[in-house]
């Protein structure tokens, strides 16, 4: 008897609870699992998805043996300017004309066209009248150009022509 009551006690007791790290592992694999769910879910519905833009067109490259006509400006009114080092005793009379690479400049250069005939103005009467007077007058063009290249920002000027040159 003193048996069957040893084992009666024995399954009256509870079973001692496990004790230590793995005690609650599966319970917080739940919750971290149920955050995550959550989480994901809100963000999904906080954060739209990205829409998709559709590039430009690039500009179509040009054919090697295709003419395409330049294209010009000539609405810069004549310039009237006094040489370097010459007192106002010599002027020079010219008109310019512009050629570019694409349509979009000849606006750009409308809208700032009395800036750039200011600019232009100022380079010019910057050189000497021996520069003035060289034929090709290069040196004066290239300057020309790069002055007004800097201000544009849609294109550039592919070349610098002078129609009207005095030299008084």
């Amino acid at each position: 008897m003193a048996e069957e009551e040893d084992q009666q006690e024995e399954q009256d007791l509870p079973k001692e609870d496990p004790k230590g790290p793995y005690r609650y592992l599966l319970l917080i694999i739940i919750i971290m699992l149920v955050e995550t769910l959550g989480a994901y879910i809100v963000l999904d519905w906080a954060i739209p998805a990205p829409e998709v833009v559709e590039e430009e067109p690039a500009l179509e490259e040009l054919e090697e043996n295709a003419f395409v006509p330049p294209i010009f400006y000539a609405d810069l009114a004549e310039i009237l300017f006094s040489p370097l080092n010459t007192k106002g005793s010599l002027l020079v009379s010219l008109t310019i004309v512009l050629e570019v690479d694409r349509e979009v400049v000849l606006d750009e250069i409308s809208k700032k066209h009395s800036m750039i005939w200011d600019l232009v103005l100022k380079r010019l009467e910057q050189h000497s009248v021996k520069e003035l007077r060289e034929p090709e007058k290069e040196g004066i063009r290239e300057n020309v150009k790069n002055v007004i290249n800097k201000e544009l920002q849609n294109g550039a000027v592919t070349a610098v022509m002078f129609t009207e040159f005095i030299m008084q």
